[in-house]
């Protein structure tokens, strides 16, 4: 009877060793499709539809459009309003009236929008590497994208880091970070012509303090249509 007992110990001992083994090698990190993604592609899609609707409007009878920074195109505009100006349209005397709408910002050299959505993801220390719940955003985001109605949108995805390290590490860091995002997108179905990978490291922080975390990010803009 002791022999039995002592071998189902060495038993549950061999299993518990083997156990612990196997989590150390694999990690706790749940598999990808395990991951809740932190937006929806339907909130994707209404994000870029109503962009779009607005980028039509703009390129029509109203001046709301500025191409060129926020700073450029809103030289006097108070801090604590964001960067935001009135939009001015031309009434029926061709005499200039306000508007609450804030006028619509392009980037001149990508042409893209300046409304931005972030894609929330999130890399492992000083790596590309996108994390597993990372992915399951972009999952979403390919999603919206390849909705019907923004099919034919073509999109920049940005990269940008913190202040912390050198300026060309960080450069560096976001133009690999940046890449692995599109590269991602490619294999979920979207079309290579349709994003366009570009890097600014340090240099367009979000918030004021370089070092906040908050500026560590990936972004995705649309790009404003001919």
């Amino acid at each position: 009877m002791k022999a039995k007992f002592d071998l189902n110990k060495m038993t549950l001992r061999r299993i518990l060793l083997a156990t612990a083994f196997t989590v150390a090698i694999g990690g706790m990190a749940p598999p990808a499709s395990a991951q809740d993604p932190t937006y929806s592609a339907d909130e994707v899609t209404k994000h870029f539809k109503q962009l779009k609707t607005r980028s039509l409007k703009a390129t029509g009878t109203t001046r709301a459009l500025c191409i060129g920074t926020r700073d450029e195109c809103n030289p006097n505009a108070a801090k604590q309003e964001g960067g935001q100006i009135a939009v001015t349209k031309e009434n029926a005397d061709g005499e200039a009236t306000a508007t609450a709408e804030a006028p619509m910002v392009v980037d001149p050299e990508t042409k893209a929008i300046d409304d931005a959505f972030n894609l929330l993801v999130s890399f492992e220390y000083a790596s590309a590497r996108l994390s597993p719940a990372a992915k399951a955003n972009l999952r979403e985001f390919a999603k919206g994208i390849n909705d019907a109605d923004i099919a034919g949108a073509r999109f920049v995805i940005e990269g940008h880091t913190d202040g912390i390290g050198s300026e060309s590490y960080n450069q560096r860091l976001s133009e690999d970070r940046a890449q692995a995002v599109t590269q991602f997108l490619i294999t979920l179905g979207v079309g290579r012509d349709r994003l366009k990978t570009v890097a600014y490291g340090e240099t367009r922080p979000k918030v004021a303090d370089v070092n906040d975390p908050a500026n560590r990010r990936v972004e995705s803009k649309l790009v404003l249509e001919q």
